[in-house]
């Protein structure tokens, strides 16, 4: 009996990895609101799908997230959110304020969800690279009028801010010169040092690529500006998921 008391884990390790994957995710939460099992399983370093089960009903019991089943994404998928209380326990009172911003399941639509995963898993594999500060675009407050709020903004190995889009479906011309106006603003501000656009497939990347870098004109202030792409084009870059965060030629 007792050589099968030393193998188990010492009671205070166990405590201790509990409250970091409980901190892990609240922290990942607190800017993404919510996210699915698999996510958060990558968060917590979980390598069993039960074990991040547990640890995400755990959280549920205490009130820190709540979980809520959609039919969606061709089948049923739980997402696991944020909640009132969650928030507050999230941030840090030293730096820090606590986010209102809470998992609300009635205001997540289906094509929202296959964003924002992508989105999520976009920022674990750039972290995992070295990337910092990753910063959610719904987490960037009050924006000049007209701006482009990019799906988020990170600091890259060399520390240069990088626009990050996810760009799933294509909008229209209009809208991309709208898109291209507001961005190269933010360039020519030192705002930001690049855009970098991020597809699913080779295919749409090169689709959306031709899309952008052939826009000829846009209007700014009310003026018909010529695109000079020596001058307009290097700071954009466009990559497949399958190149990111490795996308530069």
């Amino acid at each position: 009996m007792s050589s099968l008391l030393n193998l188990m884990p010492d009671p205070l390790v166990r405590s201790s990895r509990r409250v970091e994957k409980h901190n892990l995710v609240k922290r990942f939460l607190r800017q993404h609101i919510w996210s699915s099992q698999a996510v958060l399983q990558k968060v917590m370093g979980l390598e069993s799908r039960q074990a991040a089960h547990k640890t995400l009903s755990q959280m549920e019991i205490i009130g820190l997230v709540r979980s809520h089943q959609f039919n969606a994404l061709g089948g049923d998928i739980t997402l696991w959110g944020i909640t009132p209380h969650g928030q507050v326990m999230a941030f840090d009172p030293e730096n820090e304020s606590p986010y209102s911003a809470y998992f609300e399941p009635s205001r997540v639509s289906e094509q929202a969800i296959r964003h924002q995963l992508d989105l999520h898993n976009l920022r674990l594999e750039a972290e995992a690279c070295g990337w910092s500060n990753w910063t959610d675009g719904d987490r960037l407050g009050v924006l000049e009028k007209s701006a482009k709020r990019p799906d988020a903004l990170v600091k890259d190995l060399q520390g240069l801010k990088l626009a990050i889009e996810v760009e799933r479906t294509f909008k229209t011309i209009r809208r991309y010169e709208s898109i291209l106006v507001s961005y190269l603003k933010m360039l020519r501000a030192g705002q930001i040092s690049k855009v970098v656009w991020v597809s699913p497939t080779q295919d749409i990347s090169d689709r959306l690529k031709k899309l952008i870098t052939g826009i000829k004109f846009v209007i700014v202030a009310g003026q018909k500006v010529q695109i000079d792409p020596l001058k307009h084009h290097a700071n954009l870059h466009f990559c497949s998921y399958a190149d990111w965060p490795n996308y530069l030629p």
